[in-house]
């Protein structure tokens, strides 16, 4: 009997150190008349809580007010506070913290709330973040190309257009991107992985991006288009350098050029075509979409 009891305490100790003393958030929800409610994550230095045991708390003036634990939708394959703030009027100031089991630490979230009766912040795609320390809310695409593919590109906006060679199959490309840090790429509300996904790009495809904090979403455009070039050449004589011309089927390309691996300048195709002159005697490289073409600039007397 007396070993059964070491032991009871042992374990005791033992899980007290593992878990931590949970906080004694309560609210008395009789005592209220009005409702907020959130539909939101935990996340505390950048990582999502999942545990049951964590938990996110509202308070006003130190008043708990209402506290919620995650719980995880496998329709979406993602873990979800649902939380409820209680009142009895409006305009009060609502705090934040978060109770992070596995280091048995509270956390202030910086961002407050003021409270609104019946008003919903948050859904499952969207979701409200309680964050500690706050997450960020920028959503661009900083790059954008395909696996195993050459293009050419231009941004303008929210608009991306990528240019491949004529006879490429768009229909089930692999996209490679960069989003601003913490950001996701979406089709619908369905999440892209960059390097393995399998996209239609015979048309142009809509995509948004969605925020660290999950509080912006930004729609982007992608278009694919198919071109192909045909290059000319002039050798430089004693009077005048030496021309290359690019003629090529989608205008607003850029077309680079390069001497001895060290690109020169990028001119856009306009009317058709662009055209490089006062070149020097040498080997170049003109890239254009899917396109690298080494020119010869020769000497002629």
């Amino acid at each position: 009997m007396r070993n059964y009891i070491h032991i009871t305490l042992l374990l005791f100790i033992i899980s007290s150190t593992v878990f931590g003393q949970s906080p004694d958030w309560s609210v008395n929800e009789n005592k209220f008349q009005y409702t907020m409610s959130f539909e939101g994550f935990i996340n505390v230095d950048g990582k999502n809580l999942t545990s049951i045991n964590d938990k996110v708390a509202a308070f006003v003036n130190g008043e708990c007010r209402g506290v919620a634990s995650p719980i995880y939708v496998s329709s979406e394959k993602k873990y979800v506070v649902y939380l409820t703030v209680f009142a009895n009027t409006d305009n009060e100031v609502v705090s934040f913290k978060i109770y992070d089991a596995a280091n048995n630490a509270i956390k202030n979230v910086e961002k407050t709330k003021i409270f609104e009766n019946n008003k919903h912040y948050g859904d499952l795609f969207q979701s409200y973040s309680f964050a500690s320390p706050a997450l960020r809310n920028a959503t661009e695409i900083t790059d954008f190309s395909f696996k195993d593919l050459k293009t050419a590109k231009t941004i303008n906006g929210s608009e991306i257009t990528l240019y491949v060679a004529k006879g490429t199959n768009v229909s089930a490309l692999n996209a490679l991107f960069e989003l601003s840090p913490g950001a996701g790429l979406f089709i619908g509300t369905t999440a892209k992985i960059s390097g393995s996904n399998s996209i239609d790009f015979t048309n142009p495809v809509q995509f948004q991006v969605l925020s660290e904090d999950q509080s912006v979403v930004k729609q982007w455009t992608v278009t694919v288009k198919l071109g192909s070039a045909q290059f000319y050449k002039k050798d430089a004589v004693c009077y005048a350098g030496g021309v290359i011309k690019v003629l090529y089927d989608e205008n607003n390309v850029p077309a680079d050029l390069a001497k001895n691996g060290v690109k020169i300048i990028s001119q856009n195709i306009q009317n058709g075509q662009t055209v490089f002159d006062n070149l020097e005697a040498g080997k170049y490289t003109v890239t254009i979409g899917s396109t690298n073409k080494e020119i010869v600039i020769n000497q002629k007397q």
